[in-house]
């Protein structure tokens, strides 16, 4: 690459809070992934009784580092030391699910190649920290090995053609985007008119939409998330291609690897009415998800008590919290109180407000907004009366 090329945009990026976005290529625009999606709209309560579980059982086997943290630096110390205990194995966990991700992925691709053979996986290097990590309570290491046997075992059987892996998918209309596992065909099959799942069919073929899974448990999100990977608009194969139409494929599936099945691994199609139901069922996730994005924490805005003369009092500083103008805010509410009316705020000049700490030329032009959604001005920024109003006659 040389100094004047641009570095491909990221295909997907990770926020603070751990929630993805893909930017649509066309435009940047912020889709948000399916599996945030699905995240925040399902609740997984033994999250919490989890961290609570991990960071007493520190504490147990502890006792005498947590007294020692005690004694010296104070309670709160303390019980940070098991708080970030369970943080650093919740962050473990999290690094051994995303290496068996990496694991499922390069499986895939290697099935894609020509002229596989099962000795030529390329697998991930498993990271130092991991070699003695847990994943779905069996060592990592053996999760590993019966992965490869189930999906080789998998491959053998049905001999599937490979058509797009690690595909990023958008519906930007629908405002998600998200990474599929694979789009493959199986030969010799067909959807039975039912739906509700695949027969012998000598000459045909089925496309399949393949989610690849490892937990040990099926949930029943995993139909969401191939039912709205099957309803993106648009793909790119790769992150410098540009964008074309989602290929249609025939149903869903999932590749359930596990090594309590006969063959490691169990294939199951997602029928056809369970489909739709899911993706109705995410349709209405997404939406109340993005609606959640944007509005505003305030319910709406604050009620007082009526002057002695029966009048509505105007807007204070703190009745304005949480409307967007919090930068403006605070340094107006240290100076004057946050029971302070705008109406006192519109007695400065823009010059006396920028002698308050922490006021500059931007926080200016906000107070002016704030003032202006009320109808008021900053002293000696009123605008002239109209020829022929009253204003200008009493004048």
């Amino acid at each position: 690459m040389t100094a004047t090329d641009e570095a491909p945009a990221p295909v997907r990026v990770t926020r603070e809070d751990d929630s993805r976005f893909y930017p649509y290529p066309p435009t940047g625009e912020q889709l948000d992934s399916v599996t945030t999606v699905i995240s925040a709209t399902d609740s997984k309560p033994w999250v919490k009784k989890w961290y609570g579980a991990s960071a007493m059982a520190w504490a147990v086997d502890n006792m005498s580092v947590l007294a020692q943290a005690l004694r010296s630096d104070g309670r709160q110390a303390a019980i940070d030391l098991g708080k970030d205990a369970a943080e650093e194995l919740r962050g473990v966990k999290r690094d051994a699910g995303t290496y068996v991700h990496d694991v499922q992925e390069a499986l895939i691709l290697w099935a894609a190649s020509p002229g596989r053979t099962g000795a030529d996986i390329a697998l991930p290097v498993l990271p130092e920290h991991l070699e003695n990590a847990w994943y779905d309570d069996e060592p990592l290491v053996d999760v590993v090995d019966w992965m490869v046997d189930g999906f080789l075992a998998f491959v053998t059987d049905f001999s599937p053609v490979i058509e797009a892996t690690e595909m990023a998918v958008y519906n930007q209309p629908l405002g998600i985007a998200g990474t599929l596992d694979a789009i493959l065909t199986l030969t010799g099959y067909a959807v039975h008119p039912d739906g509700d799942r695949l027969i012998a069919c000598p000459g045909g073929a089925v496309r399949l939409c393949v989610d690849t899974k490892t937990g040990r448990s099926p949930e029943g999100t995993w139909k969401e998330q191939l039912a709205a990977y099957r309803r993106m608009t648009e793909c790119q194969p790769d992150p410098v291609s540009g964008l074309h139409p989602m290929p249609p494929t025939d149903a869903a599936a999932v590749l359930h690897l596990r090594p309590s099945y006969p063959d490691g691994y169990l294939l199951m199609m997602v029928a056809g009415p369970a489909d739709e139901a899911a993706w109705e069922r995410f349709s209405r996730a997404a939406s109340v998800y993005r609606e959640r994005q944007i509005v505003r924490d305030k319910p709406g805005a604050s009620i007082r008590p009526l002057r002695p003369d029966g009048t509505m009092p105007g807007p204070r500083l703190c009745d304005l919290a949480g409307e967007g103008y919090g930068r403006a805010l605070s340094p107006l509410a240290r100076a004057l109180g946050p029971g302070a009316e705008l109406e006192v705020v519109a007695s400065f000049t823009a010059a006396e407000l920028l002698a308050v700490k922490g006021v500059g030329p931007k926080l200016i032009d906000a107070t002016r907004e704030m003032l202006a959604g009320q109808g008021l001005y900053l002293r000696g920024e009123e605008p002239a009366p109209l020829p022929g109003t009253a204003e200008q006659a009493v004048a």
